[in-house]
């Protein structure tokens, strides 16, 4: 019996750090919960819209070029776009009920989502 359990606990790791390392973290859109679904559906196109309407016609050129074809400039100017309308995003999910509740191990310390977990840690309550 210990020997099951023991095959069981090991494929079990192996399976979540095969997804983990060979699919990768889930999109942070995964991360906006409400009574324990994610945001999507009706909600997440009102978000959207609210997105969208807001875009300038800059940004929405900057948005259909190619990433490599920016120039420096346009990929600083990118940035700021895309935190304004990030901010947008949440801001409305927020106010639809959505909160940033992130699964298990999505904000592991040195990664990426680490540094979004503290941007969006005003949106967890």
């Amino acid at each position: 019996m210990k020997n099951w359990l023991l095959v069981l606990l090991i494929l079990g790791l192996t399976g979540c750090s095969y997804r983990l390392f060979s699919l990768g973290s889930a999109p942070v859109n995964n991360q906006w919960k409400k009574n324990g679904v994610h945001i999507q559906g009706k909600d997440f196109r009102i978000c959207q819209n609210k997105m969208e309407n807001v875009m300038t016609e800059r940004d929405k050129y900057l948005e259909n070029k190619k990433y490599g074809d920016l120039t420096p400039e346009e990929i600083k100017e990118w940035d700021v776009s895309i935190d304004r309308l990030d901010k947008i995003f949440n801001e409305c999910a927020y106010e639809l009920g959505y909160r940033f509740k992130p699964d298990l191990g999505w904000c592991w310390e040195g990664s990426f989502n680490m540094r979004m977990c503290d941007k969006y840690k005003k949106y967890r309550n």
